[in-house]
């Protein structure tokens, strides 16, 4: 194959940097028609951010518009980008953040800012807003509502758990010891020489231990019951600048004041956890609103605990219509509540109530069902065990859905006729 030139130079593009414009475009004009920031940009110029506006006091320095704040936000979303400072440089470097935000360069505090302070009561608003222009062009008419869940995992330190079980063992465990001591403390009162105080006054013995009961419950009951010792102990001890405690009321002394050095502390840092668990079964300690949920299975087939959310989605047409947040596990047990917060979200958009409801077995049971009912909803909700009475398997020889219900009676009669009256 010769490698002879062909007699035809080769043909590069003009390029020439630092070219200037006669007139030069707006920003604008370098977006293309269909772009979908320009989607973006129209359903927020037609929202009513007067809720938003309300988080505003007056006064001061110019503030953002929180309309290009919302904006800038909102497409950082659709583009994955979700840090403070990278929406900044966005809208530095990146035209479609240049165009949203007029050429203007809000920095990461005040992106951060916005996002806690101004949109943390009020983007409910804001979504009931996308809501109502999606149902005004069509695009949603609230007949049927799915609703389905997923564990979100927070990206708090997945060894920082705290478990309810664990908090109220330790914490039975200080509160035992604390009666050990003040029993102790009793009994070296009951042996002491000296008369007895008047029982009506700060003198009176302290009763710590009923007959097979545990009065203390709390680190409030043990300050008190350290308060009422100390009184005695302080009653009791004799008057004079030479004259010593004896050996008893000394060995009092030196153990009422192990309870708030050593005792009380860990008591109240109990407390503190049951606060933060607020009955749930754990939490994370870099992250305490989330709760250690069973995930589903990574590609080797292994499960474990992770912290994590529980959230809710409704959807029509591939919209979402709703979501809400939970702290509990079971989709069951959020059904009603993400009901509730929907119907809540439709009423302020002055919509009406969806006519079907459709979810899977893992939302079926009799509260869920009567909560349709009563809010007039169609209910397409499996019931748990749905698939195996379709294949034929279960557990038991005659399935409850096999079984004959008097009225009458309010009992089930098998098929053989048994029934238990």
């Amino acid at each position: 194959m010769s490698n002879k030139p062909s007699g035809r130079g080769v043909v590069f593009k003009p390029y020439v940097q630092d070219q200037g414009w006669l007139f030069p475009p707006t920003i604008g004009e370098l977006i293309p028609a269909q772009h979908k920031v320009r989607l973006i940009n129209e359903a927020i110029d037609g929202m009513d951010l007067d809720k938003v506006l309300s988080t505003y006091k007056g006064g001061g320095t110019s503030s953002y518009p929180p309309k290009m704040l919302l904006k800038i936000l909102v497409y950082g979303y659709v583009e994955k980008v979700y840090s403070s400072r990278m929406l900044e440089k966005a809208c530095h470097e990146n035209i479609c953040f240049m165009w949203l935000s007029g050429n203007q360069h809000p920095g990461h505090n005040t992106i951060n800012s916005f996002r806690k302070h101004r949109l943390s009561n009020t983007v409910k608003d804001v979504f009931a807003q996308v809501l109502l222009l999606l149902v005004e062009q069509g695009y949603v008419q609230l007949k049927d509502y799915y609703v389905d869940g997923t564990k979100m995992e927070s990206v708090a330190n997945r060894y920082s758990f705290v478990w309810a079980k664990n908090v109220a063992r330790y914490k039975a465990s200080v509160l035992e010891k604390v009666a050990q001591i003040l029993a102790h403390i009793d009994e070296l009162s009951s042996q002491e020489d000296s008369p007895p105080p008047d029982p009506g006054g700060p003198g009176t013995k302290t009763d710590v231990l009923a007959e097979g009961e545990q009065p203390l419950s709390d680190s409030k009951a043990v300050r008190e019951a350290i308060s009422r010792i100390n009184s005695r102990l302080d009653s009791e001890m004799p008057g004079g600048e030479d004259t010593k405690p004896s050996k008893s009321q000394a060995k009092q002394k030196r153990l009422a004041g192990k309870l708030p050095k050593d005792h009380l502390p860990k008591l109240e840092g109990y407390e503190e956890q049951e606060r933060l668990l607020g009955g749930r079964s754990s939490y994370s300690k870099t992250d305490v609103d989330a709760t250690f949920m069973r995930t589903k299975d990574d590609h080797l087939g292994n499960g474990q605990l992770r912290p994590c959310y529980n959230l809710q989605v409704g959807t029509e047409q591939q919209f979402i219509v709703n979501y809400t947040v939970h702290q509990t596990a079971s989709d069951i047990s959020c059904f009603v509540a993400h009901m509730d917060d929907t119907l809540g979200v439709l009423d302020n958009a002055g919509l009406k109530l969806p006519d079907n409801v459709c979810a899977d077995a893992g939302y079926g049971s009799e509260q869920n069902y009567e909560y349709l009912e009563e809010k007039g909803i169609e209910a397409y909700v499996k019931y748990p065990g749905y698939h195996k009475e379709q294949k034929g398997k279960h557990k038991h020889a005659f399935p409850q859905q096999a079984l004959h219900y008097n009225e009458e009676g309010d009992y089930f009669v098998c098929p053989m006729g048994q029934h238990p009256f």
